[in-house]
């Protein structure tokens, strides 16, 4: 009898810690729970294919959620090129339900529409730095390892990304 191989105890330990957060980041990011889904999957993937890049799993939070991070900002960049084609033909019967599933229907009972709206409207890099910081606790250096930039520059973009968000707040009537 053999044992797994360490790559696939490690693998399979960072996906069950990791997973459900993965996820939740990456729908904050993009907003809709089909792309991040596809998010979710493709850091995953990714991280599986880079795992012996992991050199102390003391970073592996981190480590995976640069990658997440990355890939959320792809699928952005992405998303904005593809025009949605107008189909006359289909009545309202053949498309699907355009309604929240069920995980979007968990987030948006936990974070008010106008909040998720104006989180949404944010400058891509200013919604993530904020959502590592405000969302997922990380520190000015945890989210600079993530993001690959110095504390100072992390605390001057995020003091950038909480004075956009609250003008978006003002907007949506939420702040003074």
């Amino acid at each position: 009898m053999s044992l797994p191989n360490r790559r696939s105890i490690d693998f399979e330990h960072l996906y069950a810690e990791f997973a459900g957060p993965i996820y939740s980041f990456a729908l904050r990011m993009v907003g809709d729970p089909d792309r991040a889904a596809d998010v979710a999957q493709d850091t995953f993937i990714k991280a599986y294919r880079k795992l012996d890049t992991l050199t102390d799993l003391t970073a592996a939070r981190s480590w995976i959620y640069r990658i997440a991070s990355n890939t959320a900002i792809d699928q952005i960049r992405r998303h904005r090129r593809i025009v949605p084609m107008g189909d006359e033909e289909s009545g309202p019967g053949q498309r699907p339900d355009p309604g929240p599933g069920p995980e979007a229907q968990v987030v948006g009972s936990v974070l008010d529409d106008r909040v998720e709206r104006a989180l949404l409207r944010l400058k891509a890099n200013h919604r993530q730095c904020l959502l590592l910081s405000d969302m997922e606790g990380m520190s000015a250096q945890q989210i600079g390892d993530v993001l690959g930039m110095s504390q100072g520059a992390v605390r001057t973009l995020l003091c950038r990304a909480r004075g956009e968000m609250r003008r978006h707040l003002a907007a949506e009537g939420l702040t003074r």
